[in-house]
């Protein structure tokens, strides 16, 4: 009897399995794929051999940020160390003004206000030996009108967009344009939302900057989480 018929009739196993999957909860989910992306992003820049500092936009808890230090540990005891400095960007306070475009009832202030200091002491403690710089600020003060090369970026290995609305987004590419290369990994955690809508959130940023800048080209690498995307530079 093959798995197929023993599912059939014994119907109890898949109500099991069902729930079990939906004890987890989905942001809980969401987090594992997003440290499973950010460890595919740093091996395939690290094969390749594709140098340069990982930059992450909404650093929040510093979740995904202290992953991506340590992941890196473990990829350099393969391929050698790669010299990356781990720089984020984050007000710790919210998004501060939102725009009436990227009104969304999930992306609110209050819900992305963090305790700063907490968020700090963490990020140092996991960091270890590696280098890391915490730019704080709203990107209104701290990169609009500014090149990641101003405050020493010179090229970027990989890139985890966490801005979840379209102006903020909008502002992080313009930064790292110029940073950009072939090989880079730009990473979109929250690429589907807003419905769909072509016009709004990191979609609608995205697609905004390929039309302004077609010199860059990129390929869809791979989706993650709900909705989530990362796409290579193939040549600048």
């Amino acid at each position: 009897m093959n798995l197929l018929n023993i599912i059939k009739n014994n119907l109890f196993i898949q109500n099991i399995f069902a729930s079990i999957i939906s004890f987890i909860p989905p942001y809980l989910e969401f987090s594992l794929s997003k440290y499973n992306a950010i460890k595919k992003a740093m091996y395939i820049t690290a094969h390749d051999k594709t140098y340069g500092s990982y930059v992450e936009f909404g650093v929040f808890t510093g979740s995904s940020f202290n992953f991506a230090m340590k992941i890196n540990k473990k990829i350099e005891k393969l391929f050698g160390n790669s010299e990356c400095e781990f720089i984020g960007f984050d007000s710790f306070e919210g998004f501060g003004e939102i725009k009436k475009e990227d009104e969304h009832p999930a992306f609110q202030d209050h819900i992305f206000s963090v305790n700063e200091k907490k968020v700090l002491k963490n990020i140092k403690k996991c960091a270890g030996t590696q280098n890391f710089r915490i730019i704080k600020g709203f990107f209104e003060e701290t990169i609009k009108n500014k090149s990641a090369s101003e405050i020493d970026i010179e090229k970027i290995r990989v890139v985890m967009i966490d801005c979840d609305l379209k102006a903020p987004t909008t502002l992080a590419l313009n930064f790292i344009k110029a940073s950009l290369q072939e090989g880079t990994i730009i990473l979109f955690d929250d690429y589907i939302f807003y419905k769909g809508n072509t016009k709004k959130g990191e979609f609608a940023a995205f697609q905004e900057f390929q039309k302004e800048n077609p010199n860059i080209q990129f390929r869809e690498a791979f989706e993650y989480g709900y909705g989530s995307k990362a796409f290579i530079v193939t040549s600048v």
